[in-house]
């Protein structure tokens, strides 16, 4: 009998370490991923569950969890149309304090604004990379490889817009579909000299037509919002976001690029596995943050 609780309650502990560290590949209502055609295991999925890091403050474990989640729906399932102006928007909405170490113990305002709804959004490419690199991010258990971090999209309404008046959509490396990854090789990062390095190549082929972007509306408190007119980094109009993507569709040549009409889009993997692959070539770029 002894012997017996002993081996519950070490299954009992087991299972518990297990539900911390490894993140779910469905959601509580047992649907699947919302990219689980193209869905793509890695070991992050296993060392590092929806709270992030286990040394997280408390504020960081409830926005990470928030951060985390892979299961909003819409009204009727279908997404809410939202434009980048409408994150900016948002913004202005927000009375809630932000910055590194500032992420609220209460979302209850953020929800009451939209936090967690579905939505969708068209806009440009601005630019792309992979996130915090070397430090990493608590969501992710502060991995410091492009493996273990976010694919950041800094999206904007005309293609000839500025990075400050972007807005934000991020890749979560959980599951993350390999091309996917391809939007993230758009730059690389020196760490010596701290700046982006684009492909010529890839900025041509990913910024030659709009997007359609589908994902949660999430508000990240950890950064502050860095319009046109300041001067800080990362250059971006709003600290909402659509965080994480759900789904990525591109333009199809010739069509409206009309938000409610599906067969305007063709989803992004599709689309890139049916083109030539790439020679990267890079050249010099630094973001607007980083100009004289």
């Amino acid at each position: 009998m002894l012997q017996r609780s002993f081996l519950g309650s070490l299954l009992f502990v087991c299972a518990a370490a297990f539900a911390q560290t490894s993140f779910p590949d469905h959601c509580p209502d047992g649907s699947t991923l919302p990219f689980a055609s193209i869905q793509v295991a890695h070991p992050i999925d296993q060392s590092c569950g929806v709270e992030g890091a286990p040394s997280a403050p408390a504020n960081s474990h409830l926005q990470n969890k928030a951060k985390n989640n892979f299961c909003a729906t819409g009204a009727s399932g279908q997404p809410e149309v939202i434009t980048p102006q409408t994150l900016v928007d948002l913004q202005a909405k927000t009375t809630i304090p932000t910055g590194q170490g500032k992420e609220p113990s209460d979302r209850t305002p953020l929800l009451q604004l939209g936090e967690g709804k579905l939505v969708r959004m068209t806009a440009f490419l601005y630019e792309a990379h992979f996130a915090d690199l070397g430090s990493g991010e608590t969501v992710n258990c502060n991995g410091a490889t492009a493996a273990l971090n976010d694919v950041h999209m800094a999206m904007v309404s005309q293609a000839d817009d500025q990075e400050c008046a972007s807005v934000t959509a991020e890749i979560s490396p959980h599951f993350r579909p390999a091309t996917w990854d391809e939007i993230g090789n758009y730059e690389t990062y020196n760490a010596t000299t701290k700046k982006y390095t684009p492909s010529a190549a890839m900025d041509a082929r990913l910024r030659a037509q709009a997007y359609r972007i589908t994902g949660q509306l999430f508000f990240d408190a950890s950064h502050e919002p860095c319009p046109c007119g300041t001067s800080c980094t990362p250059a971006r109009a709003s600290d909402w976001e659509i965080h994480p993507v759900y789904a990525i569709e591109v333009c199809r040549a010739g069509a409206k690029c009309d938000v409610n009409t599906d067969s305007d889009w063709i989803a992004f993997d599709q689309w890139w596995n049916s083109l030539t692959p790439l020679k990267k070539t890079r050249g010099p770029h630094r973001h607007e943050s980083e100009r004289n």
